[in-house]
């Protein structure tokens, strides 16, 4: 019985680790990546699709970067 056993753990496994030993393809997002300027203020938020990714304000020149930091990790396109 315990034999048994020990096939099938053997089996499950080797049945998991064959089905997940692929590559998958890289998918790029197609959301996009926006600055929007305070109304009064020279300070700017980034949101992804309309939507802020957080409540932080950001001189120009970081909010930029926040945005290519963002592209690079396949959160939005810049």
């Amino acid at each position: 019985m315990k034999t048994m056993n020990i096939k099938i753990l053997i089996s499950l496994f080797m049945l998991g680790f064959l089905s997940s030993c692929g590559s998958n393809e890289f998918i790029p997002t197609t959301d996009i990546c926006s600055v929007e300027k305070h109304y009064r203020d020279d300070i700017y938020q980034v949101k992804i699709e309309g939507k802020k990714i957080n409540n932080h304000w950001y001189l120009k020149d970081d909010a930029l970067e926040v945005t290519k930091f963002l592209a690079n990790k396949n959160k939005c396109m810049h």
